[in-house]
């Protein structure tokens, strides 16, 4: 019989590698390095619980915030404030 291999990250649908494109959460030259994806999908949950969107924690690991490596800022939502 053959070997069942498991991949550390499950696949990521073309789909949705178009739709954080299209909302700003990933560059098109970035869109090949599954780092990157996390950071972008990590960002896109951090705001939609921080908006009601959805409901629940986010987990520390997927806290990720924009790196230099990844090249894009934080975005902000209208009626929000970037100083702490």
């Amino acid at each position: 019989m053959g070997t069942v291999v498991q991949l550390r990250r499950p696949a990521i649908s073309a789909k949705v590698i178009k739709e954080l494109l299209r909302l700003g959460y990933l560059q098109p030259a970035k869109r090949y390095k599954p780092h990157i994806i996390e950071r972008a999908l990590a960002r896109l949950r951090a705001d939609l619980v921080r908006d009601g969107v959805v409901h629940g924690s986010i987990p520390p690991e997927d806290r990720a915030s924009a790196t230099p490596d990844d090249g894009q800022k934080p975005l902000l939502v209208p009626g929000t404030s970037a100083s702490t």
